[in-house]
């Protein structure tokens, strides 16, 4: 009877050990959320300059804190991962997710310093050769485990060629690489960085970045962390502003501008200069809601 005693004791403790770790470190990363997206090196234009075709990634992540920060600042933990292929139309400002990578995002990840990308944009058809960097014979060679080396095989069987996304029917199949060579002599590379610009005024719904749905929480919540600059990121605040706050009333809208004014009305030196700084894009941007 005393072994049973023991026995049950001993898994008890061993219940409420695993339980409480469990709790500390679910409850050791950030309550803020940070999304963000990030457009990879090779985006090209269509021969009328109307398009682009490119690949980026998305991220949605709560930084860690405490324990699950040490001891090197720790791992985010990532609620959201995605590689995807995309054509921007710049005349109508609208945007396409096409394919997501989501098995060469698993092994890959999402920064786009591992990706090598080659891209040709044709009216119909988007061209496209994926692979990691410094390359798969470097990948075979890191591999630490059969099953490691079993999985890169497979991907780079898939990813070592080219391929054709046909916009209209909606599907994708293998490219003859003479033919693909030469799309890709034609093409034109797109600057990133007037890219981003004409990406910054699409909204975060169209890259499918919606707060409250990756990481839910009350509206009030998301309000008040974005009012008030809890949450450092600025395209969270933004999501906030276009898909919280924009449904709101213009009593509502106006009564926030007011508590953005009272606030900063009620620091002092550097806090207070800090603080108009920082809020200026969304005091802005929920302005332009009136």
């Amino acid at each position: 009877m005393e072994k049973c005693y023991l026995s049950y004791k001993t898994k008890f403790v061993i219940t409420i050990l695993t339980v409480s770790m469990a709790f500390l470190f679910t409850s050791c990363y950030s309550n803020y959320l940070t999304i963000d997206y990030e457009v990879h090196w090779g985006a090209v234009w269509n021969d009328k300059h109307t398009k682009v075709a490119f690949v980026a990634s998305k991220r949605a992540y709560r930084n860690a804190e405490g324990i699950a920060a040490f001891p090197d600042g720790g791992r985010s933990l990532y609620l959201l991962e995605d590689v995807g292929l995309y054509v921007f139309d710049y005349e109508n400002k609208l945007l396409d997710e096409l394919i997501t990578f989501s098995d060469l995002t698993s092994w890959l990840g999402t920064y786009r310093s591992g990706w090598h990308v080659t891209l040709a944009l044709t009216d119909t058809m988007v061209y496209y050769l994926l692979s990691p960097v410094p390359g798969w014979d470097w990948q075979t060679e890191q591999a630490r485990t059969p099953e490691n080396l079993q999985y890169i095989t497979s991907l780079k069987e898939r990813y070592q060629q080219a391929y054709a996304f046909d916009m209209y029917a909606q599907n994708n199949k293998i490219v003859d690489s003479t033919a693909f060579n030469k799309l890709i002599i034609k093409s034109e590379k797109c600057d990133l960085t007037s890219l981003y610009n004409q990406l910054e005024k699409i909204p975060l719904t169209d890259w499918d970045l919606k707060p409250a749905e990756i990481f839910p929480k009350s509206d009030e919540e998301y309000i008040e962390e974005t009012i008030y600059l809890r949450n450092p990121s600025a395209k969270t605040r933004r999501a906030v502003v276009e898909q919280i706050i924009a449904k709101k009333s213009k009593a509502e809208i106006e009564s926030l501008i007011k508590k953005m004014d009272n606030y900063k009305h009620s620091l002092e030196g550097s806090e207070k200069i800090m603080y108009e700084l920082k809020s200026k894009d969304t005091y802005e941007q929920i302005k332009a809601l009136l």
